[in-house]
């Protein structure tokens, strides 16, 4: 809704820009007291009040149009159109090419907008953001108004109902209209909706304002905002079904947010039918949900939150009791960062320390001036990047992560160093034929209602030689591996509970022995040991205890 300005001056602009509910202010340059100086007075003080000004020219002549627009004129109304021809010469005055042949140039149009756009911007956006508005009031416009509402450009028609009824010999005596005005409203109207145009109309009093509000008028487009909805109508009372959560988008999954249906493809997503029925809007905010109250004599039939709560305070704890902490193992002793000057460095031996690469040629003199560039921390792999503890360079690929150049530079490599083998545990034992006896080896388990599924993580498992007895209560295992040289994990598992022999398998793995042990009794197995320390968890699979 917006009011007309027909007295010039700035602050009979900004009173009536300031008037509750008004959208838009039409300088009225045709039959108003406004010449060209008010009005580039009046455009900018209506626009600084947060309200769209719109001019109406006295001609349709090009230069009026682009002083108006020029001014900072959010659009112009058009008076006494008689012809489609004439509708698109008013779009050529109004529109930038290509559209149209309107110049660039004013240092006022841009202000008069919030935030105030660049020239480019501007140039960019008026073509689609001013209003281009004419007037049908005339015989001929009426003749030909479905052919100037399909006029690319044309933005609103407007009715001027006085010189229209005028014009068709019909006019408006004591407020009273007539039924063959009536029907040419209704004609323009149709034509507007035909070509997805709108339609204005205006009102001098409370009479022409309850007209608008008559069952013709109810026909120009009326867009329903709701989600899922989006319908044109004319029946304000209409079911409108739609969505009145926003959509949800989540791991790949679409929907809303009030229902549960989910698709994969966005085409789906548009497809799901709406879940609540309201009445249509044209506002941006859908109704809410009313709730549905449970009728007085309908028992609940869920358990309310608070009872659960508070059943679930009275039953006995089942928290899980604290264990001793076990005590934690002394640290390894520092590895030497010297070479151990008795032992023998082998030809071509790499240095030990990362990220240097220098080999040693047998014979070459040792010294402090070797220079040995490395890093001394830890390779760290994180989100995609890629580098090392000790320093804050990160690199995205791998070729460049592998040429990152060392951070600490030591005066010696290290080829050899004490000349152990980290691979071996201080006090290890060794078997026959020079093989390496583990006291123990990383294992790991999971279970199903009806199987223990173990892990014994060891490489290169010899497969021929190895063997694997199941017991009612033990697992023993006699593990050799292929290395050079050879090590050996010999051990007799204590199981938690008792399994079935017949049933059990296992299979050896380039890096493990996985075992499948099926249980005799059901049970859950809280540890795979027996002799291990329970955590106090409490890990239910298969027969329940107290739910």
């Amino acid at each position: 809704m917006g009011v007309w300005q027909t007295l010039p001056g700035a602050n009979v602009s900004r009173v009536l820009a300031r008037t509750p509910g008004v959208d838009w202010v039409l300088v009225d340059c045709e039959h108003g007291n406004i010449d060209d100086a008010a009005m580039h007075e009046a455009v900018p003080a209506i626009a600084s009040c947060g309200v769209s000004p719109i001019v109406r020219l006295p001609d349709m002549q090009g230069w009026m149009i682009k002083r108006a627009l020029d001014s900072g004129a959010h659009g112009v109304l058009i008076p006494l159109l008689r012809s489609a021809e004439e509708a698109k010469k008013i779009v050529a005055a109004a529109k930038f090419p290509p559209q149209g042949q309107r110049g660039l140039g004013s240092p006022f149009a841009m202000e008069r907008f919030n935030p105030i756009p660049t020239m480019t911007e501007y140039l960019q956006h008026a073509n689609d953001s001013l209003l281009t508005i004419v007037q049908i009031e005339t015989q001929e416009a009426l003749d030909s108004v479905e052919e100037i509402a399909a006029v690319p450009g044309i933005d609103v028609l407007f009715i001027g109902p006085f010189d229209l009824g005028n014009n068709i010999g019909h006019p408006i005596l004591d407020g009273v209209i007539k039924p063959e005005l009536e029907r040419a409203i209704d004609r323009i109207l149709a034509a507007t909706k035909k070509a997805n145009k709108k339609a204005g109309f205006f009102a001098s009093n409370s009479t022409d304002l309850a007209l608008v509000h008559r069952p013709q008028f109810s026909r120009a487009n009326s867009k329903c905002v709701h989600q899922g909805c989006g319908k044109e109508y004319t029946d304000a009372d209409a079911v409108c079904k739609y969505h009145p959560g926003p959509p949800v988008f989540h791991e790949g999954q679409k929907g809303w947010k009030c229902c549960k249906p989910r698709v994969l493809t966005f085409d789906e997503f548009l497809e799901i039918e709406p879940c609540t029925e309201g009445k249509h809007s044209t506002t941006d905010h859908p109704p809410k949900i009313e709730k549905k109250e449970l009728a007085a004599d309908v028992a609940p039939t869920t358990q309310s939150l608070a009872d659960k709560l508070a059943e679930a305070a009275s039953a006995p704890s089942r928290a899980p009791q604290a264990t001793p902490s076990a005590p934690a193992p002394a640290p390894p002793p520092p590895e030497s960062e010297d070479d151990e000057p008795a032992l023998e460095i082998p030809d071509g031996k790499a240095c030990r320390r990362k990220t240097c690469n220098a080999t040693y040629k047998k014979g070459q003199a040792r010294s402090d001036d070797e220079k040995c560039v490395h890093h001394p921390g830890a390779p760290i792999f994180h989100e995609g990047s890629k580098g090392y503890t000790c320093c804050k360079r990160r690199v995205l690929e791998f070729d460049q992560f592998m040429k990152i150049e060392g951070c600490k530079t030591s005066p010696r490599h290290l080829f050899i160093g004490s000349g152990q083998d980290k691979s071996k545990k201080a006090g290890a034992s060794t078997g026959k034929d020079g093989e390496e006896l583990l006291e123990t080896v990383r294992h790991d388990f999971y279970q199903t209602p009806t199987t223990v599924i173990a892990s014994f993580f060891l490489k290169k498992i010899d497969s021929a030689k190895a063997t694997v007895k199941f017991n009612a209560n033990t697992l023993d295992l006699d593990l050799p591996t292929s290395d050079a040289p050879p090590k050996r994990y010999k051990t007799a598992v204590p199981l938690f509970g008792k399994i079935d022999t017949e049933k059990s398998t296992f299979k050896i793995l380039g890096t493990k022995l996985e075992v499948n042990l099926y249980k005799a009794d059901g049970a859950s197995w809280p540890v795979l040991r027996s002799d291990e320390q329970r955590n106090g968890s409490i890990l239910q699979v298969g027969k329940p205890g107290r739910v």
